[in-house]
């Protein structure tokens, strides 16, 4: 019984001190660099006001939407942020972080721009990272990766962030094995 209860302690110290590294690892945040325009990702709080942040920083002077019909990317939501409408390019088709990549990419070659800052949550860059690096290789578009946090709180004091970075942990291996051609992650 001793050694079980050893074996639970040693698991759950263990546990406690990956975790932060495990969460670590997702973010990517790179400085961002001026470009031709912003793409913002759907699916969590706090994107399209870093977006906007950039934008009015003066990092561009465009914006794309992706997934512009969910909630907290819609046209309507950047101009309350004082984006203006003609600043703004819409995506309105992606269901997964790699059909953001490859719908976005066709703006921007059909836009013919040649460099664009990525933004999305932070637990979710390393997954944004790997599609858009795949999916934009060869194109001759630079990208700059940008992370917006989901709240002010610490990540692990908050049980929606934690399970955000569980899943995301979850989705990392599909993605890494090209699971999203078959399955909308």
């Amino acid at each position: 019984m001793r050694k079980i209860i050893k074996y639970v302690v040693y698991t759950v110290i263990g546990f406690l001190l990956v975790l932060p590294l495990a969460r670590m690892f997702l973010v990517v945040d790179e400085k961002p660099l001026e470009a031709e325009v912003i793409i913002t990702l759907s699916g969590d709080t706090g994107r399209l006001g870093k977006a906007a942040d950039l934008y009015h920083k003066g990092y561009s002077n465009k914006v794309i939407l992706s997934n512009a019909a969910e909630p907290g990317t819609t046209p309507e939501e950047a101009v309350a942020l004082g984006v203006p409408e003609e600043d703004i390019l819409l995506e309105k088709e992606a269901t997964s972080t790699y059909t953001n990549a490859l719908y976005t990419k066709e703006i921007m070659t059909e836009q013919e721009f040649d460099s664009a800052i990525v933004v999305s949550s932070d637990y979710h860059m390393r997954r944004v990272k790997f599609t858009f690096d795949h999916v934009y290789k060869d194109s001759g578009i630079k990208l700059t990766y940008v992370s917006s946090l989901r709240n002010d709180q610490a990540w692990y004091q908050d049980k929606e962030n934690i399970l955000f970075t569980v899943k995301e942990w979850t989705k990392l291996p599909a993605y890494g094995l090209r699971l999203y051609k078959w399955i909308d992650l």
